[in-house]
């Protein structure tokens, strides 16, 4: 697990190895410094320590909640004690930015789609390889997905030969299957117009 306090006294030997020359740096820094800080005195080091492996393993973009209406988001997450300023919720595995405003005091939900269109462009282009697991129907993929003592951050299934992303919201206990997008082909190169250097050239 990463030492966070040694992140700390790495942050704090830049300041003193060399003030850096950018304008707001050294206020960055001990910002950082400071974020670190609270992160470990409120308990969350292994939040933040989940977080980071989960980056670092690909895994779907961090959801706070998942909520099977819109309805049922707003009415949850405006229960909370105190609802997050900004954050990612799942609403029938759409992605919604939650924003708490307080002025109202309620949440406002906005409708994300893309970033679950970029994830997956992603994981099509850049991803894991086919596993070489096959299901005949996405019932019977589901099954094999619930049976996993320790969920896969990410397997590409065939599903009735389609390919598919089995993957896992650690956060939210939640294990989903997405259908992949075709891999984007790489840019084609450029044809030069020929050149033309005979005599008649000009």
């Amino acid at each position: 697990m990463t030492r966070l306090l040694d992140q700390i006294e790495v942050l704090g030997q830049i300041l003193l190895d060399k003030v850096p020359a950018t304008p707001g740096s050294e206020e960055a820094i001990r910002t950082a410094a400071t974020a670190i800080q609270f992160i470990q005195d409120t308990g969350q080091s292994y939040d933040f320590e989940d977080y980071v492996q989960s980056i670092e393993a690909h895994a779907p973009p961090l959801a706070m909640g998942r909520f099977a209406t819109r309805e049922e988001a707003e009415a949850g997450m405006n229960a909370w004690r105190r609802p997050p300023a900004v954050a990612f919720v799942l609403i029938a595995d759409v992605y919604h930015s939650a924003m708490y405003i307080p002025s109202l005091g309620k949440v406002r939900l906005v409708p994300l789609p893309v970033i679950l269109e970029h994830y997956l462009a992603d994981m099509a282009n850049d991803g894991p390889k086919p596993s070489g697991l096959s299901f005949d129907s996405k019932a019977e993929a589901e099954a094999w997905l619930h049976q996993q003592p320790t969920p896969p951050q990410q397997v590409v299934v065939l599903i009735a030969g389609a390919p598919f992303l089995a993957a896992y919201h650690h956060r939210i206990d939640y294990r989903v299957l997405y259908p992949l997008p075709p891999p984007t082909p790489p840019a084609s190169d450029v044809l030069e117009t020929p050149r033309n250097d005979g005599p008649d050239a000009g």
